[in-house]
């Protein structure tokens, strides 16, 4: 399991801001601060609640998520992070969607390994 935080460009469909994102691969799904969401897009309705555990042991039922595209080195990538109101981070980028856009961790380093990212994603 590891962490890495980046600041990059988060768009929605009400505005664009560079936000601090965590890069959590203990984390399955990537995860949006509710307020956060609503700031950026209209969050939709998911077709049946998803109970997530968080970091302290804590069940919480996620009821809503939404679409955003993080830049990536100048690539525009798709996510759709559940809603959960409390987080430590506006956003929190899952292993999930590490895996399916080819992003790895280089903790040694402290930073994103983007040597296989190539801006799609993998069909998985």
């Amino acid at each position: 399991m590891g962490i890495i935080r980046e600041v990059l460009l988060v768009k929605g469909e009400k505005k664009e801001e560079r936000l601090t994102i965590l890069f959590d691969s203990g984390s399955a799904r990537s995860l949006i601060k509710s307020k956060t969401a609503e700031d950026f897009t209209i969050p939709r309705n998911l077709p049946a609640p998803i109970e997530v555990t968080v970091a302290n042991g804590q069940k919480v039922n996620c009821n809503f998520y939404c679409n955003l595209v993080v830049e990536i080195e100048g690539k525009n990538i798709v996510i759709q992070p559940l809603l959960i109101d409390d987080l430590p981070v506006p956003l929190v980028f899952g292993a999930l969607d590490m895996e399916a856009y080819m992003i790895k961790l280089d903790l040694a380093r402290r930073k994103l390994d983007l040597s296989e990212f190539r801006g799609y994603m993998l069909a998985i």
